[in-house]
């Protein structure tokens, strides 16, 4: 199977549908007093299952992003720290569009919003608890947003030195990540807040720069894979299912998320919605972003009002996505990048006066 820039489109799509499914039905301790759901399958919470096993969706989002970053640099000729840089700059720009967007929003109409299970207010207009949210420091503003420090410091400092290890010894890069991964587990660290969260998850970041590497999605493993067509796909589906459900969940994500992504894409082209999952894959960032604030934070008595939870499904993407493009536009609209770049030029040109000022 040639994995081209559709099929990661198409596994980012099934990803964020993964964790929609995961923040809709896993978490019942966060819906407020009268909102649930019924299940599709009466007196069986089937969502539950898929809820627990959609938690899956983080690993899938750093395997594409650890596969598709190391293609990218090599693509680019660049230095990897600049190649880097860039990249998180990207990810910035689009972040601290919607923050400016949503979390305003809280602050303003939201004030009564708490934390789960507290009374503690959680959109504090405080500039500390604003700026440390704002740099991605802290996630006490959106609590799902927990993964922009990950992914931050996965992509200055853990990206680097694996993209380079990849070119040199491909077996150290392995060996370093493994240390880290059961590192993390001996040393019982968050894996969500800790500021060494990341040595957790890296692990499926290091896995997507070693696969791009050795080409694993046309591998001779996968073109075997190929010729069997759907009677492999749906059975290895099953068994990714059970084995994430009855072995570690997160501790084993990295084991079959390369082939799980495999299964997935090809069970979609299969059924014929590859354009769907695409087209969602296309705004997965910008979707995780923001729809928690739907589901969770601001209008969760109206995703939940249709009750059958096909529907509540169903209601949470469409407005997740509708805004999504409401938002796109109007930072076409603005010219929102361009005015970052013009900021960052003339903050480069002041701080070069100031020092040279100071030697003078």
């Amino acid at each position: 199977m040639e994995f081209t820039r559709k099929s990661t489109n198409i596994a980012k799509g099934i990803a964020i549908c993964l964790m929609f499914a995961n923040h809709l039905y896993t978490f019942k301790d966060r819906l407020l007093h009268g909102n649930s759901y019924i299940p599709i399958i009466p007196f069986f919470d089937t969502e539950s299952y898929i809820g627990s096993f959609g938690k899956i969706c983080i690993s899938m989002f750093l395997f594409l992003s650890g596969y598709g970053m190391f293609l990218g640099y090599i693509r680019s000729q660049r230095n990897v720290l600049s190649y880097s840089i860039n990249k998180l700059k990207d990810f910035y720009v689009t972040y601290w569009f919607y923050f400016l967007i949503f979390i305003p929003i809280g602050i303003i109409f939201f004030k009564h919003v708490t934390f789960w299970q507290s009374s503690e207010i959680r959109y504090s207009s405080e500039p500390l608890v604003f700026l440390a949210n704002f740099l991605g420091l802290s996630s006490t503003y959106n609590s799902e947003w927990w993964f922009v420090h990950i992914f931050v410091t996965t992509t200055i400092v853990v990206f680097p030195i694996y993209a380079k290890l990849a070119q040199r010894n491909i077996i150290l890069l392995c060996l370093l990540s493994l240390s880290l991964f059961l590192l993390c587990l001996k040393l019982n660290i968050n894996r969500y807040d800790d500021i060494f969260g990341f040595t957790f998850w890296q692990i499926s970041f290091a896995l997507g720069i070693v696969c791009a590497q050795l080409k694993f999605f046309s591998s001779h493993l996968i073109q075997d894979f190929d010729k069997h067509g759907w009677i492999l796909i749906f059975p290895g589906l099953i068994f990714c299912f059970i084995f994430r459900l009855r072995f570690g969940g997160t501790f084993s994500d990295f084991l079959i998320v390369p082939f799980f992504i495999y299964f997935t894409v090809r069970a979609v082209s299969i059924l014929n919605l590859s354009t769907v999952f695409s087209y969602l894959g296309k705004y997965s960032f910008q979707l995780w972003l923001i729809h928690t604030f739907f589901c969770y934070y601001y209008f969760q008595d109206i995703i939940y009002f249709p009750k059958w939870s096909p529907f509540i499904f169903a209601f949470l993407t469409g407005m997740s996505i509708c805004s999504v493009l409401g938002i796109e536009y109007l930072r076409s609209f603005l010219q929102f990048e361009q005015l970052m770049t013009a900021c960052t030029e003339k903050a480069k040109k002041l701080w070069l006066h100031l020092k040279f000022t100071r030697r003078q």
